[in-house]
């Protein structure tokens, strides 16, 4: 008889050797230039600040409204960032773009509406809304370049 960690390896293995392709995760065949880069870090930090600002009102109240403010304000500036990651998704992801970037954004709020909540991150949280309300869309980038590094692990720069 096999030895039990043994049996539930050779499982595993026999089970990703044969799972569909569909299942693997997508990811971008090409490289992005470092405007795309910009583009993705903006969106990213938008969603997080939009989650964080709603999910924070009970811990630091306010900051909400300072995101639903600032996104009235650069609203057009949000808008266009979007079409031209509308873009960059087309070209990578022909046949199916709207649906790959769905669920890119899916991931990403659900981790941030899932994120556990402090008095701490909530400050820090209603510290960056009140840098970009000062600051505008400049803060904003900044900030974006920063808080969504993670962005250069995630893609490959031309």
């Amino acid at each position: 008889m096999p030895h039990p960690v043994r049996a539930a390896f050779l499982l595993l293995l026999l089970l990703s050797a044969v799972a569909p392709p569909a299942l693997a995760q997508a990811k971008f065949s090409r490289c992005l230039q470092q405007d795309e880069v910009v583009v993705e870090q903006i969106i990213r930090h938008g969603i997080f600040l939009r989650e964080a600002g709603g999910r924070c009102e009970d811990y630091q109240p306010g900051t909400a409204k300072k995101w639903t403010d600032f996104d009235a304000k650069n609203g057009a500036r949000l808008k266009k960032q979007t079409e031209r990651r509308i873009k960059v998704f087309q070209r990578e992801f022909k046949a199916d773009a709207l649906k790959v970037m769905t669920y890119f954004d899916g991931r990403l709020v659900t981790y941030h509406r899932h994120y556990p909540l402090s008095a701490a991150y909530c400050r820090n949280v209603d510290k960056m809304l009140d840098a970009i309300t000062k600051g505008g869309w400049g803060a904003f980038a900044e900030q974006a370049s920063t808080v969504q590094n993670q962005v250069l692990q995630d893609y490959k720069v031309c």
